[in-house]
């Protein structure tokens, strides 16, 4: 998360300008850093590595002191538990797609109602949200918006959005895909004379 800083905030706010100064769309970008807390993965993993160190010591040919016994398992399960939570990459290997999949759908569409998206007068805005954890983004248009867009330009769209993870700068390819979009909602979406910005590029919604 890092490179979310505030040079990437001017650079998202000024490519969300451009694209609405050449489309009556109305776009907003949330980033986070996950989408859920997913404790019980690192419980669990705390939990299995108790069991296997205490049947270990139960079984190994090396006498332990009572006091060791009841020590280190104890040890190895905080341990394990933080290093779980604090290890991103660790927690990640161990959460099922298809729940880190649910879950960033379940948080998006909630900053979609929440965020009021869905209250512009044309039906027109469109959420793009990054979930950094999951490696996800989830692009959620409103009616109008979607019904102006051919699927088939969704499609792409969400397909080449699924990249922004695996080149070394995130932030930067997120930024990119972004203004490639550009050209797509100034086609489909045309804008009008003295159009007013509905939702603001800075939008936070708190839970």
């Amino acid at each position: 998360m890092k490179r979310f800083n505030d040079d990437f905030k001017s650079k998202l706010y000024e490519t969300i300008e451009d694209i609405e100064n050449n489309s009556l769309v109305e776009i907003v970008s949330i980033i986070k850093s996950q989408s859920g807390l997913y404790r019980d993965i690192s419980l669990w993993v705390a939990s299995i590595s108790l069991f296997s160190v205490s049947s270990w010591m139960m079984f190994s040919r090396i006498v332990f002191s009572v006091w060791l016994i009841w020590l280190i398992p104890i040890l190895t399960f905080i341990i394990v538990y933080l290093l779980t939570e604090i290890v991103k990459p660790w927690k990640h290997l161990f959460v099922k797609k298809k729940r880190m999949k649910r879950n960033v759908e379940i948080y998006g569409r909630a900053i979609f109602q929440k965020g009021g998206i869905r209250f512009t007068n044309e039906r027109i805005g469109v959420l793009f949200y990054l979930s950094f954890f999951e490696k996800q983004v989830l692009i959620l248009p409103d009616r109008g918006a979607f019904t102006a867009v051919p699927d088939e330009e969704w499609q792409k769209m969400n397909e080449r959005f699924l990249t922004v993870f695996y080149g070394k700068n995130p932030a930067d390819a997120f930024i990119s895909e972004l203004k490639k979009c550009k050209e797509i909602f100034a086609k489909y979406i045309l804008p009008v004379e003295n159009d007013i910005n509905e939702l603001p590029d800075d939008l936070e919604v708190n839970f």
